[in-house]
């Protein structure tokens, strides 16, 4: 899958990912491979994504996520 990470500068992450747990505003949730269309709100946490089997974090300040076709796109601050 693609983990695309945007703010109002431009891209800030664009990188391959095996899953991705994000801090959603309802609660955490994991998005893998196939995840059906989904659009949320996010809150200020931490993105943390599997890459190469091992996991790395990305801090958000709370955004929008649209997952859809195994492209995972988080727009922040």
């Amino acid at each position: 899958m693609e983990l695309i990470i945007i703010s109002p500068e431009g891209v800030l992450l664009n990188e391959t990912t095996e899953r991705a747990t994000l801090p959603g505003s309802m609660g955490a949730f994991t998005v893998l491979k196939g995840h059906a269309p989904l659009v949320s709100t996010l809150e200020k946490g931490s993105i943390v994504y599997v890459q190469n089997k091992k996991e790395k974090n990305y801090n958000i300040e709370g955004g929008v996520i649209v997952v859809e076709k195994n492209v995972i796109r988080v727009m922040t601050e």
